[in-house]
């Protein structure tokens, strides 16, 4: 037997032994406690089933879900569930790929596809390796991020939350989703790979070790059963992104997404300060949204606004505004082509009534009807007709229109109209979220990625022109005075404040294209001529422009992309977004058939200046016109300098001009015919008698 000391040794081990014991289970019952009361994500990516075809989203009655709702499939299912705020996100920018949808979400930034070295994402796939994963060739993507001008670091993600991220896939299938908890090393240190049924199960483990959690959710009725049940077990203090996931199809894409655990409140819709539109926010926002939730400060990398709720829950409604997105790219060339058959239609017809003078009158007819454009595509965008309905209405309205206003509006006076109409109309739309522009076929093309509201470049230039034509179309005096250069200079203020400003149309590099323009009309118009400080207040002018604008954003609280990237960014940031324009401008300059264009544009200045007597014989004595045409292709070029569009922001501004040309050259018998304010009639010249009136319908 041991001795009496031995044995209290014993008793006292025995008792430290029961002592630690209990404390670690004491320790080890409390941990999973302290992580529930931490805040906690999941990412339930929601896959089309896979007979969808290949390039094609399903139509309503090919895949009627969870009841024959008439929606698209995920968004059918996430309908069903009222607690989700719905929405849609924008996959990526400009060209899209699964693949890339799936890396910008690691990294919270987006850039150009064209900007990217290579242009295309390396073929990544996902291993298994013990209890995590490996994405394969990961190191091709990080490669080719660090070529791109811009911040983009894919895993950022996950490797700003401690501990990393989870993933639950499911047996037999890519789980190419993986992708999106990948740190940035491209490794994932816990995966769950199982049968379909147990996805939320497998979830809720997965969240006791990971405060976020990536989630592949079954195709079809299988998945809407899993998202009941992650929705079921849902904590309080858990974010809920049930999104669809990447599907492996062309071009660009909307992604239908639901987020419950924003706010205490459900239901609703949702938006960013990314994109300012109601129901839609993009790939790049789910980052900072993760970050934010979880109380983790975000990366300055990262250029994506936390999403926040806003707006009306309304399934069909985000449907019918992703099918309108759908449509417009592919109508545009379409529309334009129909208006140029229906002038030609218009002077053959004038031609044969009327011989000379009716050519004369369509020709006319179509430099204003060019002019009305504008208006017609915002006007078409509140119906969303269908195709051919569209079609007809811009080209007969745009004439119908014209035709109007020649009749009622003195030549060369006519402009007037249409442009004041249209630069009222595009204001007005701009202060209500540009509700019509992001659905015209003039429109910034949300589904792209690239703008998501405000105004475009094509219709940066094209408003540009419409503010020049207005102020020469309207000046009563007709020759060089201070008044008509302050005319030029204010509306050119005025419209470049509302292109820039954050809360309109957010579009910086439009103020380079409006200062251009608005500075060389103006210049043009001092009656003392060109002068050197004249010169130097004009070339000082888009720094003016820009100081102006950034005044206005402070006071406004406007949250555009000037403010963020220009006056909260670093030196880093506005190189990149420098270095990023002019890669993109150079881009679209080498390829398709942009070179030909510009040498077009050249060879028709070239042409028109070398002949303006002859051409602008009508005009000849006007100054005022001359202003605004010499205006016009400041501002092409200006615009063409400092913009990521680049060539076609000079082709569209010649373009213009041309239609501006032929109304100028077509006047109702020649310049003897304006009328007392005309250039013809101006002081100091002496004017023809006019010939018999010629009626306006030709």
């Amino acid at each position: 037997m041991p001795s009496p000391a031995r044995a209290s040794r014993l008793r006292l081990r025995a008792l430290l032994l029961l002592v630690a014991v209990a404390g670690t289970a004491c320790l080890l019952a409390a941990l999973p406690a302290r992580a529930a009361a931490e805040p906690s994500a999941v990412l339930a990516l929601f896959p089309l089933s896979p007979d969808t075809p290949a390039g094609v989203e399903p139509l309503p009655d090919q895949e009627p879900p969870g009841g024959d709702t008439g929606l698209p499939q995920v968004l059918g299912y996430l309908n069903g569930h009222p607690e989700l705020a719905l929405g849609a996100i924008s996959a990526t920018q400009s060209g899209y790929s699964q693949i890339q949808a799936l890396l910008d979400i690691t990294q919270g930034t987006r850039t150009s596809k064209s900007t990217y070295s290579p242009k295309n994402p390396p073929d990544l796939r996902f291993i298994p390796d013990g209890r995590g994963g490996l994405i394969v060739d990961w190191i091709s993507a990080v490669l080719r991020a660090e070529s791109a001008p811009a911040d983009t670091v894919p895993g950022l993600l996950a490797s700003s939350i401690p501990g990393g991220v989870g993933f639950v896939g499911i047996s037999g299938e890519p789980n190419l989703e993986a992708i999106a908890a990948s740190n940035r090393g491209g490794s994932i240190p816990s995966v769950s790979i199982g049968r379909p049924e147990t996805v939320a199960d497998r979830t809720a483990e997965m969240l006791r070790r990971h405060r976020f959690v990536v989630a592949l959710l079954p195709p079809g009725f299988a998945g809407d059963r899993q998202l009941d049940a992650l929705i079921g077990q849902r904590r309080d203090d858990e974010l809920l992104i049930a999104e669809q996931a990447p599907p492996p199809f062309r071009g660009p894409q909307l992604l239908w997404t639901g987020i419950l655990g924003l706010t205490e409140g459900s239901g609703g819709s949702f938006t960013s300060a990314t994109t300012h539109l109601d129901g839609v926010a993009a790939g790049i926002d789910l980052l900072p949204t993760i970050l934010d939730h979880l109380g983790i400060p975000v990366p300055d990398e990262v250029r994506g606004q936390p999403i926040r709720l806003q707006g009306t829950r309304d399934a069909a409604g985000i449907d019918a505004l992703d099918n309108r997105l759908s449509v417009v790219a592919a109508r545009r060339m379409p529309a334009l082509q129909t208006f140029l058959f229906t002038w030609l239609a218009v002077v053959l017809l004038a031609g044969i009534l009327r011989d000379r003078v009716g050519v004369r009158f369509g020709i006319r007819l179509g430099g204003l009807a060019m002019m009305w454009l504008p208006t017609m595509v915002l006007a078409t965008a509140a119906f969303g007709p269908s195709r051919q309905a569209e079609l007809f209405a811009i080209a007969v309205g745009s004439f119908t229109l014209a035709l109007l206003t020649d009749r009622f509006v003195r030549w060369p006076r006519g402009p007037a109209v249409p442009c004041i109409v249209g630069l009222v109309a595009y204001t007005a739309d701009l202060a209500n979220n540009s509700h019509l522009i992001i659905r015209s076929l003039l429109g910034p093309s949300p589904r792209s990625g690239s703008r998501f509201y405000g105004l475009g470049n094509e219709l940066e230039i094209a408003l540009t022109l419409l503010m020049l034509i207005a102020v020469a179309a309207s000046l009563r005096r007709r020759e060089r005075t201070r008044g008509g250069a302050v005319a030029f200079a204010l509306a050119g203020a005025a419209l470049a404040l509302v292109m820039g400003s954050g809360r309109l149309g957010a579009d910086v590099g439009g103020i380079f294209t409006v200062a251009g323009g608005a500075a060389v009309a103006t210049l043009l118009m001092l009656p003392g001529g060109i002068t050197k400080k004249a010169l130097g207040i004009a070339l000082l002018t888009p720094v003016a422009g820009l100081a102006a604008l950034a005044a206005v954003d402070l006071v406004t609280s406007g949250d555009g992309h000037f403010t963020r990237t220009v006056l909260h960014g670093s030196l880093n940031d506005q190189l990149d977004t420098f270095q990023r324009r002019y890669e993109l401008a150079w881009n679209i300059l080498k390829s398709g058939y942009a070179p030909l264009l510009i040498i077009l544009c050249a060879l028709a200045v070239t042409y028109a200046w070398r002949h303006r007597g002859r051409i602008y014989s009508a005009v000849e004595t006007d100054p005022v016109w001359r202003a605004c045409l010499l205006g016009g292709l400041g501002a092409a070029i200006s615009g063409s300098l400092f913009n990521d569009s680049g060539p076609v922001l000079l082709f569209i501004g010649v373009v213009g001009l041309t239609f501006l040309t032929a109304y100028l050259r077509a006047g109702p018998g020649g310049p003897a015919a304006a009328g007392p304010d005309s250039p013809a009639a101006a002081p100091g010249t002496t004017a023809a008698p006019p010939p018999p009136p010629v009626p306006a319908a030709g």
